[in-house]
């Protein structure tokens, strides 16, 4: 019987692939909750597996699920004989297996729990990335029953809940939200929110407890949501958004100082034309690379490295979020974000001020924009700090005394 994955219907496998791709790295674990939240997002890891050997089993195991699809019952007819090749399978004592004293118990329902957490988890990220593709024409989400005979109470309390797409409580309660959570949601358009008699949630009527203080395996405590299992307070897709910009980060690097600079741009602009993008104009977090600095310019302010990333803080100055550091340019929207990569490539003008910084002014999209490239000595890659349009009288006073690098001014 085929496994009940209704919610995954019309959704791209490709995206739930690469979710599951960006854990590529594995990492033992003894306690499930050595790894939490958005550390499953960037490392694969089977609870009491220290054998790296058979981590990579399971992994590739369920690779081939996820990107051609199969049951439980397929699933485990291919990797049990691994298991018990390995010794885990049945009552298991064997530290250098399990990196544990205790006798474990490996058994179906402990697989059942492997798979279903694994699938439903990269599911899960692909569909995020579908909604911020789609939230434009389905601004919104609604949270829907479980499809479990047995239904967690306090779960029940979050049906019907309705909000936009890039509200803060998706970000904790996006199912699905403990061990064989099979809560679902819908995408909303504003035509059927009002044909339904829906309306958006109040604040203040959003059904939630105070948050449960938990000690996971580090030893340092986390607060997780009232009704969500540790472990599932956190949103896998914006997770997985994280690990992409890590993995894009990385390989943009690794192009650069191998000089496949034509590779490097061609990547930089696929990340930044991605829905992707847009998800974390919309949530921030951590940094995204946003452009690509010239050998010379990296040697002009003696940046560590040529790839310049636009990060959460400076981008929540830009959007106006700091009003005591700055008013920011909340007028700007994610297209003009878009075309960075084309200002700091293509300038017209390049000014160096002080030893670290770089002044870009350059038109684009009917437009003259300015952008500051920074490498601070406590960060790893240089950034951008500023960002706006300006206007060309302003560019001849600001680079009146500057050392000029690049001027294609006629």
């Amino acid at each position: 019987m085929a496994d009940n994955l209704g919610y995954s219907i019309f959704l791209d496998p490709a995206d739930t692939v690469r979710a599951f791709e960006a854990r590529g790295s594995m990492q033992q674990s003894v306690r499930w909750s050595e790894m939490m939240h958005g550390q499953h997002a960037t490392a694969f890891t089977v609870a009491k597996i220290a054998k790296l050997d058979l981590l990579r089993s399971i992994y590739s195991s369920l690779d081939d699920v996820i990107r051609k699809g199969g049951t439980f019952e397929g699933w485990k007819a291919t990797i049990l004989p691994e298991l018990q090749k390995a010794g885990w399978w049945g009552a298991v004592s064997n530290r250098d297996l399990t990196g544990t004293d205790e006798t474990i118990i490996v058994n179906q329902r402990r697989l059942r729990t492997i798979y279903e957490t694994n699938v439903r988890m990269s599911l899960a990220s692909g569909h995020w990335q579908r909604i911020q593709r789609q939230k434009d024409v389905l601004p919104y989400l609604r949270y829907l029953p479980s499809t479990a005979e047995h239904k967690r109470p306090l779960h029940k309390l979050w049906y019907g809940v309705l909000l936009p797409v890039d509200h803060p409580w998706w970000q904790t309660h996006f199912p699905p939200n403990g061990w064989g959570c099979r809560c679902d949601f819908a995408q909303v358009s504003e035509r059927r929110m009002r044909k339904k008699g829906w309306t958006v949630t109040p604040e203040d009527q959003i059904p939630g407890g105070p948050p449960t203080r938990f000690i996971p395996a580090s030893g340092e405590p986390i607060m997780v949501p009232d009704g969500i299992d540790p472990g599932f307070g956190y949103n896998p897709g914006t997770a997985h958004l994280r690990a992409v910009a890590n993995k894009t980060t990385a390989s943009l690097r690794a192009a650069t100082a191998a000089g496949l600079d034509e590779v490097a741009d061609a990547t930089l602009r696929e990340i930044v034309s991605d829905p992707a993008f847009d998800q974390f104009l919309a949530l921030p977090d951590s940094s995204f690379p946003v452009a690509i600095l010239s050998p010379e310019q990296q040697t002009a302010i003696q940046a560590k490295e040529r790839i310049v990333v636009l990060p959460e803080a400076i981008y929540r100055k830009q959007r106006g979020e700091l009003p005591k550091v700055s008013r920011g340019h909340p007028e700007l929207a994610a297209e003009d974000y878009r075309l960075l990569p084309d200002i700091v490539a293509h300038a017209l003008v390049v000014a160096q001020q002080g030893d670290d910084r770089l002044i870009f002014f350059t038109d684009a999209a009917g437009n003259l924009w300015k952008a500051v490239v920074r490498q601070d000595a406590t960060r790893e890659l240089p950034a951008i700090v500023s960002f706006h349009r300006s206007r060309a009288r302003s560019m001849a006073a600001e680079t009146r005394n500057l050392t000029i690098l690049l001027d294609n001014r006629q």
